[in-house]
Parts: C-alpha cells; sequence; structure tokens
C-alpha cells in the first residue's frame, strides 16, 4: 500500500488583509501552506495543540466577541457549517479570538452559546496575543492588527481577516473562503466533502484489493468447472479493478499524501512482521502489472496453451499482492493507526 515514488508541486499563493475589519482582495486556489504547531486555550479551559487536530479536516475563522464589524456574520457562516456538516464525521470548526487579552475562556463560553456551538465540533481558542497573530500572520497568511490609542472605537478594537481556512487533515490550508460571502458556503461544503473523500480512499483502495482477491477466485473457480465464458469475466473484471485501485492509489499518494508515507506505529515483533509483508507485497505488486496483462492478452488471442502455463503463475502472485494489500491497510490504518 505504500512505497510508490511521488512527486507534486504545490501551487500557492499569499492572501493579506487589506484594511478594516475586512477580507484580503485575493483567494488562493490551493495553496497547500502547513499550519505551524501552537498550544492555545479552549472555552473550556482544556489545551489544543496542532496535533489534536490531525487526522481531521477542520475550518479556522477569526473573531473576537467585542466586535461591531462583521465577526458576528463570519460566526453566523459558521454556525451554518455546523447545521449542514451536522453528522459528518472527522469535521472540527475553530474560532480563533484576535483579542485573546479580553477573550479570556469564559467571555468566549457565552459567545459560543449564542451561537449554539456545539462543544464536541466547534471549538473557541485563546491564549497569549503574540502567539496567535503570530500564527494567524506566519501560518494563516491572513493579516491582523491591534488597535491603540484614544481614538480607538468601542468594537474596533482589533483589525482582521474575514476569510475562513480550510485545513486538511495532514494540517494543510487548502483553500480560503470569505466568511462573510453567503455564496462561498456551498464552495466550502463541497471542498469539505472532497476532503472527507480523499481521507477515506485507503479504505477504498482496500475494498478494491479486496474484490480484486475474491474475483480472481471466483474466476478460477469458473475456469476449473469448464465455464469459459465467466471465467473470462471475472478475469477481466479482476483486471479492470486492479487498474482503478493503481489510479485511486497514485491519487492518494501523489495529490493528497504529496508522497508522504504514512508512518507505520506498532512497535516490537510486529514491526518486522509487517514490512516483510510491505516488501513483499510492494516487490510483487509491480511484477503483476505486466504478468497480468501478458497472460490477460494471451488468453484473448486465444494462444491457450501459454495463457495456461504462464496463469499457473500470475494467479498465486496476483492473488497474494490483492490479499496482501488488505492486510496492510488493516495495520497501517485499523490495528496501528498514525494519532
Amino acid at each position: 500500500m505504500r512505497g510508490t515514488p511521488a512527486c507534486v508541486i504545490a501551487v500557492f499563493c499569499l492572501a493579506l488583509l487589506g484594511g478594516g475589519c475586512s477580507s484580503p482582495s485575493s483567494l488562493a486556489d490551493d495553496p497547500q501552506f502547513a499550519v505551524a504547531d501552537f498550544a492555545l486555550t479552549e472555552r473550556s479551559g482544556q489545551g489544543v495543540r496542532r496535533a489534536d487536530l490531525l487526522g481531521k479536516t477542520w475550518v479556522a475563522a477569526f473573531i473576537f466577541t467585542r466586535c461591531a464589524g462583521p465577526c458576528s456574520q463570519v460566526s453566523g457562516t459558521m454556525a451554518h457549517l455546523q447545521h449542514d456538516l451536522a453528522g459528518a464525521k472527522g469535521v472540527v470548526l475553530v474560532s480563533f479570538t484576535v483579542d485573546p487579552e479580553f477573550d479570556r475562556p469564559a467571555v468566549l463560553r457565552a459567545y459560543a452559546e449564542r451561537f449554539r456551538a456545539d462543544a464536541n465540533t466547534w471549538l473557541f481558542l485563546t491564549g497569549e496575543q503574540d502567539e496567535i497573530h503570530r500564527l494567524i500572520v506566519k501560518s494563516f497568511h491572513l493579516g491582523v492588527q491591534k488597535n491603540s490609542g484614544p481614538g480607538v472605537k468601542p468594537g474596533y478594537e482589533v483589525e482582521h481577516s474575514t476569510k475562513l481556512a480550510l485545513v486538511d487533515p495532514e494540517g494543510r490550508i487548502r483553500a480560503y473562503f470569505d466568511g462573510t460571502a453567503p455564496e462561498d458556503l456551498p464552495k466550502l461544503e463541497r471542498q469539505i466533502t472532497v476532503l472527507l473523500w480523499e481521507n477515506r480512499l485507503p479504505e477504498v483502495n482496500a475494498v478494491l484489493n479486496g474484490t480484486s482477491a475474491i474475483l480472481l477466485l471466483l474466476g478460477y473457480r469458473m475456469i476449473r468447472r469448464g465455464r469459459v465464458t465467466l471465467h473470462k469475466t471475472c478475469m477481466l473484471s479482476a483486471l479492470s479493478v486492479s487498474i482503478l485501485f493503481l489510479a485511486s492509489y497514485l491519487y492518494y499518494h501523489f495529490a493528497v499524501k504529496h508522497g508522504k508515507p504514512t508512518p507505520f506505529t506498532g512497535e516490537g515483533w510486529i514491526r518486522p512482521v509487517y514490512f516483510t509483508i510491505l516488501l513483499s507485497h510492494t516487490v510483487l505488486a509491480a511484477v503483476t502489472a505486466p504478468l497480468a496483462l501478458f497472460t490477460a492478452y494471451k488468453g484473448l488471442t486465444d494462444q491457450f496453451k501459454k495463457h495456461k502455463a504462464i496463469a499457473r503463475w500470475t494467479l498465486p502472485i496476483w492473488l497474494y499482492v490483492s490479499l496482501t494489500g488488505v492486510v496492510v491497510y488493516c495495520m497501517l490504518y485499523r490495528l496501528y493507526p498514525s494519532p
């Protein structure tokens, strides 16, 4: 399931605050910025770090509770997201206060209640002002500035962006959306759906491997019974499923993981077992592709003697690769998942 070399070029652009409690003028299509680590406090008083959000798709918003500008509109958009995505597993909303000196946990709790924020899926974070502002500028590449002096009007203590940042399970910013623009909400929800689907591709790939193994066994049984047409149907279906698996696998590792392997977290005796299975699976997978195509070609061109001779090798190797693909998935993502 791992081991395929990958390279990808991430295209990104920078969105900065224009002025006031407003939005940056440009929108990144696929910025791929990585959010830096942070240690902040949730309205409940519990600590929250970047690592706590890894593996989840999350939407970041930037507000402050005494804001007289569009903060309420941004939080209203987040409330709509909470309603529309209710029941969606692996999605978290995160509101960062840009006025942490005033917005302590108790203040954020009262603010969250105004929007009926679910404590399990919508976090409100506060902390040290320098850390939060640095995070917004350096990691989210958005603007924030505290106003000071006697001329500051109540509710305009901080200028900041009204953008929503969509962050993938790897902790990378994938896109920005205008938190004050209703027309951006459906776009954001569609992109969240895409990320949720991408995150399930390892499971899909395991299903494809398992399906291929079943079709191979059915095809073998059919030829042993002399049912040539059904044998051909099963084998060509197994070949099609394997090709679909390859396309899905490459997309996941090229476009989603960017060539970064998923670490195996098992310790002790299970590590050599896992890597032995992985190595044999990877090496034989490289052999299976041309072998399966060659075997199919011989059968489709009625070269039955040669087809039968090569199939004696192709079938067990192909079947082993399909089954160990499922085993590697179970070990890597189910038995010993990454934190």
